[in-house]
């Protein structure tokens, strides 16, 4: 199967008046999970899917603990993690004390074999190109939503990112918009959370309404 791309703007300061640029970047088909990824392994071995995933669960948190004690992990065959470090900006090292140094995040550089593998991988344009003609918005958004929810009774994070060709970061700020906006409503918890048409958005559709009723 190819990978989907599409152009994504490079950021840019908003009175700049250099022309705009593209970049190319991978639009994700979705999130391959922990039981995914055991099914596949079972696959492929004679572990059974239960063992698989306690032993990724066990790895993750073996992972964790040499992290923390400072130490680079290696992971044959996909590459090395590190922990990353911010502070303030000083002048002098004598300037700053332990207590001032954060965890920043985990640094990945992949091996060369890996890399080497996925070279070799095929491309083809999304069909979707809401990131080259411009991100949907405005109106635009609110009548792509009106004509979803006239037809579904809810739509989740996945779905709405899918629907807009928006990538996760983008998808998760926009739906914070939409609900302090009033145009959804959330329901569920965090981790799942589905979302209905708001009073604001101007549609009502039968399924929304028995699903907000829930």
């Amino acid at each position: 199967m190819a990978l989907q791309y599409d152009f994504y703007k490079n950021p840019s300061p908003k009175d700049s008046k250099k022309r705009v640029r593209y970049h190319a970047r991978v639009v994700p088909r979705g999130t391959v999970g922990t039981k995914e990824l055991a099914q596949r392994i079972h696959g492929r071995c004679t572990v059974t899917p239960a063992d698989v995933k306690a032993v990724l669960s066990s790895l993750s948190d073996v992972v964790i603990e040499e992290l923390k004690d400072g130490n680079r992990i290696h992971i044959e065959g996909l590459g090395y993690l590190q922990i990353t470090l911010e502070c303030p900006p000083v002048q002098s090292t004598k300037e700053i004390r332990a207590e001032s140094i954060r965890f920043k995040s985990v640094a990945f550089r992949p091996e060369a074999e890996l890399k080497k593998r996925l070279r070799v991988s095929r491309f083809e344009r999304a069909p979707r190109k809401n990131h080259s003609s411009g991100l949907v918005a405005g109106e635009r958004l609110d009548a792509l939503l009106a004509g979803y929810f006239a037809k579904h009774g809810h739509i989740t994070r996945i779905g709405f990112q899918t629907l807009c060709g928006f990538t996760r970061t983008t998808a998760n700020r926009r739906l914070k918009e939409l609900r302090e906006a009033g145009k959804i409503d959330c329901l569920g918890a965090a981790r799942a959370s589905i979302y209905v048409a708001g009073e604001n958005l101007g549609v009502h559709s039968q399924g929304s309404q028995e699903t907000a009723g829930l």
